[in-house]
């Protein structure tokens, strides 16, 4: 039998007969036998190999990306080269030529926005690439943007805070000057204004999209007087708003009967939070699917994708305590603040959750 007909068999089988297909399939199950992808790859220039390089595989964020793209390529019959690059995304030229050096045919790069002088290394050459969240036109002809909608889930998680009556609304934002960032604020700024609501400066904050952040940012936005305090907080990310329920345990405030509390992700745990957290659901998943998507089927060159975000809610939010709660709790405060001669957070301090702590 021919090379040319074994060769038919394991590619075009469907213009050989069934019965010689039979023949030579048997044959190579006897022998044991296995295609070999590096000769295959040398004579098609095609190795069936995609490469995706992420910053933080064990964010959730980046897991659900990992499991999108993951899925995709395996219903292609394709294999899936992950690069782990370090968490100031430094080496991450060096990542993507290791994964050119295999001959992938194309790369996923799914890191968080890298610096100019990082942009300014990479080499793509004639490599397809999808790159997500780069608020940059393509810096190769071939490349493909792919990203959220953070606009839209910061306009999301205010409205709907705002829908439930809530004006002092503190909002928690991300990295200063990432593109994602920005446009959550955008959109936060939008459905504020949008409603008729001031926008009071002394509300924001800016954290890094870590937990550790969200409690320090939501501590300082919260341990000041009531009146003054928001009633209601928009958390950049899950993580922080993982980090604000912490200050509010701190500062003896429940959630969501003293204060509302949203996220953006609506990544796994958030469900086992107590309360369950109302937040936005980023759709990783679906990207990572898409993403994989455009390099499997070719169709990535030049083209910008944008995800839409939903809104999830949960029982971390409700209408703000009545006006007249508030002033009663403020001038009870003020009332053992003065018989004890202690400042008045320290008192407001000591009354939430059964908390105890020395006045005196």
């Amino acid at each position: 039998m021919s090379v040319g007909t074994v060769s038919n068999v394991l590619n075009e089988p469907a213009i050989v007969s069934p019965e010689t297909c039979e023949r030579v399939l048997r044959v190579m199950r006897q022998r044991n036998y296995r295609p070999s992808a590096i000769a295959r790859s040398l004579a098609t220039g095609r190795t069936r190999s995609f490469g995706l390089v992420v910053s933080n595989i064990f964010n959730p964020f980046t897991a659900g990306i990992v499991q999108g793209a993951g899925e995709i390529a395996r219903e292609a019959g394709c294999s899936l080269l992950i690069a782990c690059a370090e968490d100031d995304c430094q080496d991450v030229p060096r990542q993507v030529q290791v994964l050119q050096q295999h001959w992938v045919d194309g790369i996923f790069l799914a890191t968080q926005p890298l610096p100019e002088s990082v942009w300014r290394e990479l080499r793509f050459g004639r490599t397809p690439v999808v790159i997500m969240d780069r608020d940059q036109p393509p810096v190769e002809e071939h490349a493909s943007i792919i990203g959220f909608d953070w606009f839209m889930a910061g306009q999301q998680a205010a409205g709907h805070l705002i829908g439930l009556g809530h004006r002092r609304i503190g909002f928690v934002g991300g990295i200063p000057g990432r593109s994602s960032s920005v446009q959550r604020e955008k959109g936060f700024r939008r459905a504020m204004a949008g409603a008729g609501i001031h926008l009071d400066e002394r509300l924001q904050r800016d954290g890094d999209y870590s937990t550790d952040s969200g409690r320090r940012c939501a501590e300082d936005l919260l341990d000041q007087p009531r009146d003054r305090r928001p009633t209601a907080l928009v958390m950049g990310n899950d993580m922080m708003a993982l980090g604000a329920y912490e200050a509010a345990d701190l500062l003896g405030l429940s959630v969501p009967h003293d204060l509302s509390i949203t996220g953006i992700d609506d990544n796994f745990f958030v469900t086992h939070m107590a309360p369950p957290l109302t937040t936005v659901h980023v759709p990783t998943r679906e990207l990572g699917r898409e993403g994989m998507r455009m390099l499997v089927s070719g169709a990535a060159g030049a083209q910008r994708v944008s995800l839409p975000t939903r809104l999830v809610t949960r029982q971390s939010t409700a209408a703000p305590p009545p006006e007249s709660l508030w002033r009663d709790q403020s001038s009870s405060i003020h009332r053992v603040s003065a018989e004890l001669s202690v400042p008045a957070d320290a008192v407001a301090r000591s009354q939430g959750n059964g908390r105890k702590e020395r006045l005196t």
